[in-house]
Order: structure tokens, then sequence, then C-alpha cells
């Protein structure tokens, strides 16, 4: 089971992931995919829970731009650590579209990259287990100098 980091700390995820016909009981927060999250807008909508949505490395982020604005968290999915299409949606997320809720990288997340994920806007990541922690959160602070501006709102 994946770590969660967020703010530099570990935490419990208290997001549900569902799948597409998968039934909302009890939760507070879910996250759907693109899929659903088009096909039932208009049912999610009328509840009063967290919403986040799970976008693959090959969505177009602008299909989801009806729903930004009350959308609480976005997941970007990294199917291996050298497809870099993640970054880019974080970025377009972030800069051209302003969203200020999460956006958490998920999959083959690895601790070399946190930093410029961080860089490009994302605030949570789900680190794999056989990843050594401690040395996930230095990794954070191994960029001193860098060209390109921080998205990220985190200190």
């Amino acid at each position: 089971m994946p770590v969660l980091i967020n703010n530099r700390q570990q935490i419990e995820d208290s997001w549900i992931r569902l799948i597409d016909d998968q039934i909302i009981e009890d939760q507070s927060h879910i996250i759907v995919s693109l899929y659903r999250l088009i096909r039932d807008w208009s049912q999610l909508q009328l509840l009063e829970i967290a919403i986040g949505v799970e976008l693959e490395s090959d969505a177009v982020v602008e299909d989801m731009l009806f729903a930004l604005s009350e959308i609480d968290m976005v997941v970007l999915h990294f199917e291996v650590f050298a497809d870099g299409r993640a970054f880019s949606q974080a970025k377009l997320l972030r800069e051209r579209y302003g969203f200020s809720g999460d956006i958490r990288a998920r999959g083959d997340v690895i601790r070399d990259q946190l930093a410029f994920m961080r860089r490009c806007g994302f605030s949570q990541f789900e680190v794999g287990d056989d990843e050594n922690i401690e040395l996930a959160f230095l990794a954070f602070n191994e960029i001193s100098s860098a060209y390109q501006s921080d998205l990220n709102r985190i200190a």
C-alpha cells in the first residue's frame, strides 16, 4: 500500500476511489474517473461531499474544466516514471486554469522526481512502499536553485 505525503508529512488517506458503477454510500471524500465525472456530474453536484477526479496520463485536462471550480482534488497518474505528461497536466491546472485544490501524484511515483513534481504544482504524493519515506522527505529540499518558478503554494 502506498504511503501518502502531504505538505511534507505522512498522512492517512481519507479519499475513497470508486469504480465507474460503484454506488456512493457513506463516503465523505470520493475520487472518480474522468469518464464518471462527465457522465454523472449532475448527480455528483447534488452530493455534499468532497469530489476528486483521476486523470490518466493521456487525458485532456480541458475535458474537466466544466467542473474544475467544484473539484477538491485532481489525481494525476504516472503509468511509468519516465512519462512526463502528468507534469504538464499539473502545470496547466495550476498556471492556466488557477486550480487551488490538491493535486496528487499516483502510480510510478519515485523519490527522484518528488521535488520536480512539487515545483510543477503537485501537493500530494503516493509513494510506493518500496521507497524509503525518510529519504523521500529529504527529496523536497534537493533543488536549491531553479530556472522556473515554483507553482506550488506549499512552503
